[in-house]
């Protein structure tokens, strides 16, 4: 179990740093396509911050101060973790170059806006991958006091975000008619069964 947590807490840190790198040369392509960057420089501090304190705290506690969490709720943790990589998979393909980690719209171009893939169901994919993810691993790694603490402060500069995203992006011509109606993060069984 220890072996498997730490092998999935390397994959998570090397993910994310060549989601840096990915998310600067897509941020230069888009720059190119007329996209301008919504979020403030303060605000990509506070998540970055976030995310390094996450995989600092997650580390210390897991292996220095591991609660005894019942194993079958660790392994349905570690589940959840490595199931959570399709979706990630599936958003980040299906944006290609328009992924980044900031916020970038094109408000005046109708149509810069991606609703195929995960986007067909739900407008945040991307950021459900992440709190899932800063929920289970935490768990899997006996990391409770990181996975409540960071979940709290991650829902805080995520409402934050997603508000000033979804400002920008309901300015696109037709974002509202073709997104608008699609919840944030689950899709809604009645719609699909509906559909």
């Amino acid at each position: 179990m220890i072996f498997l947590f730490r092998l999935l807490f390397g994959y998570c840190a090397l993910e994310r740093l060549i989601e840096v790198v990915v998310s600067r040369r897509n941020q230069v392509v888009m720059k190119a396509r007329g996209f301008a960057e919504s979020e403030t420089p303060l605000g990509m501090s506070a998540m970055i911050l976030m995310h390094v304190g996450w995989f600092v705290a997650l580390i210390i506690e897991a292996t220095f101060f591991s609660a005894a969490i019942w194993v079958p709720l660790r392994m349905g943790a570690l589940t959840i973790f490595v199931a959570i990589q399709a979706l990630r998979g599936w958003t980040l393909i299906t944006l290609g170059k328009f992924w980044n980690v900031s916020v970038y719209t094109n408000g005046g171009v109708e149509g810069s806006f991606v609703d195929k893939g995960p986007y067909h169901f739900i407008r945040h994919p991307n950021y459900l991958v992440v709190m899932v993810e800063l929920l289970s691993l935490p768990i899997a790694g006996g990391a409770p006091v990181t996975a409540v603490f960071f979940t709290a402060i991650n829902g805080l500069l995520l409402r934050r975000r997603i508000d000033l995203e979804e400002k920008s992006l309901f300015a696109v011509p037709g974002y509202r008619e073709v997104m608008g109606h699609k919840p944030r993060f689950l899709p809604s069984l009645r719609r699909s069964v509906n559909a």
